[in-house]
């Protein structure tokens, strides 16, 4: 089964002609380019040890057939500055107030060209769909500034019509049933279909081990974010849960947003085979 849905695909030509996983590198630029790739499984599991799109514990069986997320507004912190330090994590309306390097081109860079403490890009919204298999797929890449970063954040977004720039209600007029949605996943449990969908609006950040060196302005690096799909729908005895009942307002609801904000991990991959290159991600 493929999984560069045409979502996806469309995503990929609209953000950059991007950094091939093969080595092969991007379009002429001035700039370096950070890829972001999508894979599934365990943080330090090697990919090999995800058992695909079928969940299972001694009484239940979850068959997953498409798990996607919204993401947007990405930034990089350097190493020892404290510019990003400003924002907690949140869970509402509102976009994170820091400086921008917005971005309506096509290239998918949305930074400035300025060495900021905190390089922000308010890039996206991107519909993903994870791979649930062994495979590793390409995002998104976007131009950033020679340095050394030890932190990337994200934002696990719902996209809103009313928003202040724009850019969500243009992507909610290709994909209206994620209106005030940020995760959409569709399956069976026992047999029965669902569709689980979350409202989950919150930063994600995550370390660099060692820091991501950007040494100079043609290098390509490839950052491969990692999601622990297998923990979404557990207890913690790691019994599995209907994600029906984790629908807003549900029983579960509470318990699998944490699950899902605690799942995710990126780290540097340059031969993107979904391991972490320091060896512990």
């Amino acid at each position: 089964m493929s999984y560069t849905t045409p979502r996806l695909t469309a995503l990929l030509l609209a953000a950059t002609t991007l950094a091939a996983c093969s080595g092969d590198g991007a379009g002429p630029t001035t700039r370096s380019q950070v890829t972001f790739n999508l894979a599934v499984g365990a943080s330090g599991a090697p990919l090999r040890a995800f058992l695909g799109d079928t969940l299972t514990d001694p009484s239940n069986t979850l068959v997953l057939d498409t798990v996607q997320l919204v993401l947007r507004d990405i930034r990089f912190k350097r190493t020892d500055d404290d510019a990003c330090d400003g924002d907690d994590d949140h869970d509402d309306d509102s976009l994170v107030a820091h400086v921008r390097h917005d971005d309506d081109s096509d290239d998918g860079d949305g930074d400035d060209g300025h060495a900021d403490g905190c390089e922000y890009f308010n890039a996206g919204p991107y519909l993903l769909d994870l791979p649930l298999d062994t495979s590793i797929v390409r995002a998104f890449s976007l131009a950033v500034d020679t340095g050394t970063y030890d932190e990337v954040r994200f934002k696990i977004h719902k996209p809103r019509s009313d928003s202040g720039d724009g850019k969500d209600a243009q992507f909610l007029a290709n994909h209206p049933e994620f209106d005030k949605v940020s995760i959409r996943v569709v399956g069976s449990y026992n047999g029965a279909p669902f569709t689980f969908t979350t409202d989950l609006n919150a930063e994600q950040r995550m370390d660099f081990f060692p820091p991501l060196v950007v040494a100079d302005s043609v290098t390509n690096v490839d950052v491969t974010i990692k999601v622990d799909l297998d923990g979404w729908f557990r207890d913690d005895a790691g019994s599995l849960v209907d994600p029906a009942t984790a629908n807003k307002g549900g029983p579960n609801d509470s318990l699998v947003q944490d699950n899902i904000r605690d799942s995710f991990h990126a780290f540097r991959d340059d031969d993107c085979d979904g391991e972490d290159e320091a060896g512990d991600d």
